[in-house]
């Protein structure tokens, strides 16, 4: 069955070029001046407002917009507050103002991605989900103070803001593939590579070990690797063994771990076998069960006399 994916971008173009308005030094080209990169922050964040109202927004893009436009105003407040006190005029509203914009962007980033990663069976706790996902447990804290207490100075909340964003980027932005010019798909293939060469290595050892708990290392491998990884490694090795003893482990845990995925799918193939029979089973006996007991109307004994309705 088709499954369709909305997105309130219109390709996956438009949201990398989002991801290099918002994070040009972290981009191929960082080149600009300040003013430049200022320019294309405030368009990037009003290409995501109009992609909030359109739905289907990813929370960690609409907080990177919510917390780019809070610096923003910042700056711009900043500088609308030193030319005040030139002026000899004040700039203390400018300045709760901006202390507010942080703490409202911030809250909802926070609050947000931990909702969302929440147990519906059971309710955790901010700080447990934060230890899950890696949110250092600083920014629960500073959202609790935020929200339930006074507003954190100015500069706690542009440093929060900013280790935000580059946490944003960790966890979200720069896993993004850029399929046009496959330099993501590089990036993949080397990553591959390395984890079977390392795989390899993991194998290698234990084929040259004693193997006097080689059940339990097996299974460790296996549950490490994975199976295909290390039936790719065995057999790179079985292909140019260093050693005669060596290549004969390695066929034999060859054998053994497609043995066992053999046992798997035959008890898998059983176990639905059974549970289909089981839902036959359970069918007939509820048809059987609905046939004698009729269509559930019964003739009226007695004289009928009708009643208003509302009347018991």
């Amino acid at each position: 069955m088709v499954q369709y994916i909305l997105t309130p971008w219109r390709h996956r173009r438009e949201l990398l070029e989002v991801r290099k308005q918002f994070y040009p030094e972290d981009g191929q080209d960082a080149s600009g001046d300040e003013a430049t990169r200022s320019r294309e922050r405030h368009r990037a964040v009003a290409r995501v407002s109009v992609w909030m109202q359109r739905g289907a927004c990813p929370h960690l893009v609409e907080s990177t917009a919510l917390l780019t436009a809070a610096i923003l105003s910042d700056a711009a407040s900043a500088s609308a507050s030193a030319a005040a006190s030139i002026s000899g005029g004040g700039g203390s509203a400018g300045t709760y103002a901006a202390r507010a914009a942080y703490a409202a962007a911030f809250s909802r980033f926070v609050t947000g991605l931990l909702d969302g990663h929440q147990d519906k069976q059971r309710k955790l706790s901010m700080y447990s989900v934060a230890k899950t996902i890696g949110l250092p447990a600083t920014f629960v804290e500073l959202r609790h103070q935020a929200t339930h207490e006074q507003l954190p100075s100015l500069a706690k909340l542009r440093s929060a803001a900013r280790k935000a964003l580059t946490w944003i980027w960790e966890y979200y932005w720069r896993h993004l593939v850029d399929v046009a010019s496959g330099s993501g798909k590089q990036e993949a293939v080397g990553a591959e590579t390395a984890t079977d060469e390392a795989c390899a290595e993991a194998v290698l050892e234990f084929l040259e070990g004693d193997n006097r708990d080689s059940v339990e290392v097996r299974r460790t491998l296996l549950g490490r690797w994975g199976e295909d990884a290390v039936l790719r490694a065995v057999e790179g090795i079985t292909g140019a063994p260093p050693s005669t003893t060596v290549m004969l482990r390695g066929l034999r845990m060859m054998r053994e771990v497609l043995q066992a995925r053999m046992e798997v799918e035959v008890v898998q193939k059983d176990e639905t076998m059974a549970d289909a029979a089981a839902g036959e089973a359970e069918a007939a006996e509820v048809e059987k069960t609905d046939a004698s007991e009729g269509t559930g109307w019964s003739r009226c004994e007695g004289v009928w006399k009708p009643k208003p309705i509302g009347v018991v």
